[in-house]
């Protein structure tokens, strides 16, 4: 299996506890005005083997001591779900905390993933639908 990835930080302190393996999946729904990561919108070709990600991660295991781990980021991760699911049940059996960083903007059910991970960072953009809509810049496009 594969994944789009725009880019890995290594040694993150900011996106969960402890040191952390940040990875940037690309694709998002969302064009939010505050957006960080607005390079990780567009759905780009797979460029990241399941291994070959697993590797990198596995690298850096013993920066993450007690409580540090991977994140997986975006752009949104959750539209990159099957790669989510099978490369977290491989980093639990290594005993790696797991953290999605996410809007909750994926396509449906998530059960199976959060079976799998520690931490759900999720970003609430607003309060109010108006202001979701205004802010994520989908005003118009859904009722």
């Amino acid at each position: 299996m594969e994944a789009s990835v725009n880019s890995i930080e290594t040694f993150g302190l900011i996106d969960g506890p402890g040191i952390r393996t940040v990875i940037f999946l690309n694709g998002c729904k969302l064009r939010c005005k505050f957006c960080h990561n607005p390079e990780t919108w567009l759905k780009k070709e797979n460029n990241y083997s399941e291994e070959e990600l697993l590797k990198k991660i596995l690298r850096n295991k013993p920066y993450f001591k007690n409580n540090g781990g991977v994140t997986f980021s975006g752009g949104e991760p959750l539209l990159q779900y099957d790669f989510l699911v099978s490369i977290c049940k491989k980093l639990k059996k290594e005993n790696i905390h797991i953290a999605i960083d996410t809007a909750g903007i994926g396509n449906g059910d998530y059960k199976e993933l959060l079976e799998n991970i520690d931490m759900v960072l999720l970003d609430i953009k607003a309060i109010t639908k108006e202001s979701y809509l205004d802010i994520t810049r989908l005003y118009g496009k859904f009722s």
